[in-house]
């Protein structure tokens, strides 16, 4: 499915890119019939060499005729001079929804689609009988702790537990911390590292470059440089 360039930018990001000079990101708006599924369209343009660090960020995406499963861990992905990526990427819990299949068989995994669906024609065809994402996926996507989610959704922490993880591929309380890893990163550092650690609900300084440590890799610090 090409990227339709006349459609608007979404007015922000939807996940951090970890770019540099040289690598140009650039997101659209997908069809309207797509958008409860569908986050944006992406395309990547190089002209160096680069190296592209991956982060989890409980998507899934489409890239070529391929299914991309949610990460689980980063991934590096070498950028050659004068190449043109382009892409699908999901809501946490979009390709599931509109699929059927749990999110929890791909992760890590990039597959062609057909192996996935083999009756697979485009995915307006599929949006066109599809239920929307599992609303809890949103919950906890902002949610601070399973406790407080599982008191306000209504669900215990075995039955949310079952159902992220077959919307999303991860469970609940790391799809929380992938959450908040993004939201910091797409926040940036404000003040001291301190302040940003507290303003995005980490107990400490050290606590937030130990998640972004056993997430990305890397602290937030190397990754924002």
């Amino acid at each position: 499915m090409p990227l339709p360039p006349e459609s608007p930018r979404p007015a922000h990001r939807h996940v951090a890119f970890l770019g540099g000079p040289g690598v140009a990101y650039e997101e659209y708006l997908p069809p309207a019939a797509l958008r409860p599924w569908v986050a944006v369209f992406w395309r990547i343009r190089a002209t160096v060499a680069f190296d592209l660090r991956i982060l989890p960020d409980g998507c899934m995406d489409v890239i070529g005729g391929d299914i991309v499963g949610s990460f689980s861990r980063p991934q590096t992905v070498t950028l050659s001079p004068g190449g043109v990526y382009e892409g699908i990427r999901f809501h946490p819990g979009g390709f599931p929804a509109l699929s059927g299949v749990p999110a929890d068989e791909l992760v890590d995994l990039r597959i062609p689609i057909r192996d996935v669906l083999p009756t697979f024609s485009s995915l307006s065809a599929l949006a066109a009988a599809a239920p929307p994402p599992d609303p809890l996926v949103r919950a906890t996507i902002g949610a601070r702790s399973l406790r407080k989610l599982a008191r306000e959704s209504g669900y215990s922490e075995r039955q949310a537990r079952r159902r992220v993880l077959a919307a999303t591929g991860h469970g609940p309380k790391r799809l929380m911390r992938i959450a908040r890893m993004q939201r910091t990163l797409l926040g940036g550092k404000h003040g001291t590292w301190a302040r940003t650690a507290a303003e995005h609900g980490f107990a400490d300084e050290a606590h937030m470059a130990n998640d972004f440590r056993a997430l990305a890799g890397a602290t937030p610090h190397a990754l924002l440089a």
